[in-house]
């Protein structure tokens, strides 16, 4: 049996619901696109290496690179959720794909009666990812910039295997999305601006994870998002009918917002930090449900919101004080100016000020 077929059949028999493989050559139509891109408005993307030859060269990550095996493994749990993301799992699936891969590179040195030398990564390099799923024959490249494969859709989690091991490569997928554009017209943040252009600045699940305080209009957008967004795959064809996920470790993490506001951040559940969310830290998701109850400015969630006034973070204040007053202002005023006198930080203090006088004018009429 020919050493690509025994790789395939480990992964098939670990669960790895996708198994291809490609080499360590250089990604030069990826390269190409981003040269013209960097001299663009739209460069560089957030939480993205800037150097070119760290993204597109993966021979750089391990040395004598003869192969490269990609798995890929479906995520889609059936979530429905306006809060979390499909991809916010019970088990952080960095962890769950790097314990398949370990197992993996172990189950194939015996059955191939031979050792070699391998790397793992499951994002946690700066190179190419989805690019060297493509040409592995993973999937192919969609208008909104994900991964697609013709059968399991877009909801992947992917891994590599890079090896010394030389293994026929596998081809590349002849498919694209033809002229829909469904991604396009439906994505809720406008950050796609053309095909195959994502300007994360304005993505939702680039805003969920930005730190800090963030604009009226970033706050819109992220609506009731308190992490990620799947609008551009939820209305994808490709993710229509797919069959779901029995990995117990892949199941969605369905908590609600009452769950999230009542976060304790110096001591979250154990449940929370086994999820792939907690990178951030706790004080975004925390903002963000504050953000969340604002935007849908039900009365329900005004005390939970008030009680985390006596968080430590001015971040957090504000963003209560921010939450109370779209919720109830006429309610919300008095607690906010008590709140107002005894803040001890003065820039969020004159943030609170601000705020207060706003939303007092809009409620004059």
């Amino acid at each position: 049996m020919k050493i690509n077929k025994i790789v395939k059949q480990t992964a098939a028999d670990l669960n790895l619901d996708l198994c291809r493989i490609t080499d360590g050559s250089e990604l030069e139509k990826e390269r190409e696109i981003l040269e013209k891109r960097a001299k663009s408005k739209y460069w560089p993307q957030p939480f993205t290496n800037q150097d070119l030859d760290q993204l597109t060269k993966p021979a750089l990550q391990f040395e004598d690179l003869k192969s490269i095996i990609v798995v890929a493994i479906s995520y889609n749990n059936g979530g429905e959720s306006p809060f979390l993301s499909n991809y916010v799992t019970v088990k952080d699936y960095h962890n769950h794909l790097q314990e398949k891969l370990e197992k993996m590179a172990v189950e194939l040195q015996k059955n191939l009666k031979q050792n070699f030398n391998y790397k793992i990564f499951v994002d946690t390099a700066p190179f190419l990812e989805r690019a060297l799923a493509k040409r592995a024959g993973i999937g192919f490249i969609g208008k909104n910039s994900m991964l697609i494969n013709p059968d399991l859709g877009s909801y992947l989690f992917l891994g590599e295997i890079f090896t010394d091991l030389e293994i026929e490569i596998d081809k590349a997928l002849d498919l694209d999305c033809g002229e829909c554009r469904i991604c396009i017209d439906n994505c809720e943040g406008n950050a796609l601006k053309e095909e195959y252009l994502l300007d994360a600045e304005d993505c939702i699940s680039y805003l969920t994870q930005k730190k800090g305080i963030i604009s009226e209009n970033e706050i819109k957008k992220i609506d009731t998002h308190i992490w990620g967004c799947d609008a551009c795959q939820i209305k994808c064809p490709y993710n229509k009918s797919r069959a779901l996920t029995e990995a117990e470790q892949l199941e969605f993490f369905d908590k609600n917002l009452e769950y999230f506001l009542h976060l304790e951040r110096k001591n979250p559940p154990t449940e929370l930090e086994q999820t792939a969310i907690m990178w951030r830290g706790s004080r975004i998701l925390l903002r963000n449900a504050l953000i969340a109850a604002a935007n849908l400015g039900e009365e329900k969630y005004f005390k939970l919101v008030k009680e985390n006034l006596k968080d430590n973070s001015p971040v957090i204040r504000y963003f209560v004080v921010f939450a109370l007053l779209k919720i109830d202002y006429k309610r919300a005023k008095g607690i906010v100016e008590k709140q107002i006198k005894r803040e001890n930080n003065e820039l969020y203090k004159n943030k609170m000020i601000r705020i207060l006088k706003e939303e007092g004018e809009q409620n004059e009429y």
